[in-house]
C-alpha cells in the first residue's frame, strides 16, 4: 500500500511539474502531494538555488514568512552538517541530520534551531535535473517521537527530485515570461554584523523588492542577499588570520 501511494505521488508531481504556473503555486501543490507519501511535520522548506554557484536565491514556507537571516548566511559561512550546499554537491543528493551526525545531532546548530521550533529530524534533498543541475532544495522535518526517515523515504525523495527540479525551473521561467526584468544600474549594500542594511547606493530598494522573498520596506532582506553575504564573509576570512567572525562585517 505504501509503495502504491509513493508511485501515485511521483506521477502526480511529474504531472504538476509540466504545468505553467507560479513557483509558490507549484511548491504548495507539491507539498500536499508529498504528505500523502512521506509524512512530515508542519510544512516543508523549499529553496531555489542558482545552478552555477549553488547559492540560495529564495526560501518558501508559508508558516515561516521571515527566515532567520543568520541561518541563511550560516549555510555558507558557518560550520555544521547537512548544509544545503553540501547535499547539493553530494553524490546521493539527500541526507538527514541524524545520518550526518552518526545518530547524535545534539552538537549541530541546525538541529538545535529545529528543536526550538518543535522539530527533531531533518531531511535535506537537492532538486537536481537528470542532467545534474540543482535548481532547488527541499527540507522535510519530523517532530520528536516520530519514526526516523528511512532508506525507503530517501529513495522516494531521490526519485521525485528531478520532477521537482523541472517544476521549479519551469515556474521560474514562467515568472520571467509574465514579468520580464528591465535593465537597471547595479546596486551596492553594506550589511552590519547582525545582517541588517547599514548603507546602500541609490536604486537598491528596487532590486531588493524585485528579488524573490524580499520585503525591503519591512526590513527583510531577500535570501540570496544573505547567502551571498555569508559566502563573501567566509571568503574574506579565509585570507586573514583567525579572528572573531563579526569583526569582518
Amino acid at each position: 500500500m505504501g509503495e502504491n501511494r509513493k508511485q501515485r505521488a511521483i506521477e502526480k508531481i511529474a504531472s504538476l511539474s509540466a504545468e505553467p504556473q507560479s513557483l509558490v503555486t507549484f511548491w504548495g501543490q507539491a507539498s500536499e502531494v508529498l504528505k500523502t507519501a512521506i509524512p512530515y511535520y508542519s510544512y516543508p522548506c523549499w529553496y531555489t538555488l542558482d545552478p552555477a554557484s549553488l547559492l540560495i536565491t529564495s526560501h518558501y514556507n508559508p508558516y515561516m514568512p521571515t527566515f532567520p537571516a543568520e541561518s541563511l548566511a550560516l549555510e555558507y559561512y558557518g560550520d555544521d552538517v547537512n548544509k544545503i550546499v553540501d547535499v547539493a554537491r553530494s553524490q546521493s543528493g539527500v541526507s538527514t541530520v541524524h545520518d550526518a551526525t552518526g545518530g547524535d545531532p545534539r552538537g549541530s546548530p541546525r538541529w538545535q534551531a529545529n528543536m526550538e521550533m518543535g522539530g527533531d529530524q531533518e531531511m535535506v534533498a537537492a532538486l537536481r535535473t537528470r542532467t545534474g543541475e540543482s535548481w532547488g532544495a527541499l527540507g522535510l522535518y519530523r517532530e520528536p517521537g516520530q519514526p526516523m526517515f528511512d532508506e525507503t523515504d530517501k529513495r522516494f525523495v531521490q526519485h521525485v527530485a528531478p520532477y521537482l527540479a523541472d517544476g521549479a525551473r519551469r515556474s521560474l521561467l514562467f515568472g520571467e515570461a509574465t514579468e520580464p526584468e528591465t535593465p537597471h544600474a547595479p546596486g551596492l549594500l553594506v550589511l552590519s554584523k547582525d545582517w541588517k542594511v547599514q548603507s546602500s547606493t541609490p536604486g537598491v530598494d528596487r532590486w531588493l523588492e524585485d528579488l524573490p522573498d524580499g520585503e525591503a520596506h519591512a526590513g527583510r532582506l531577500p535570501s540570496v542577499v544573505l547567502t551571498v553575504a555569508g559566502q563573501a564573509l567566509r571568503s574574506v576570512n579565509s585570507t586573514r588570520p583567525a579572528r572573531s567572525p563579526w569583526h569582518a562585517c
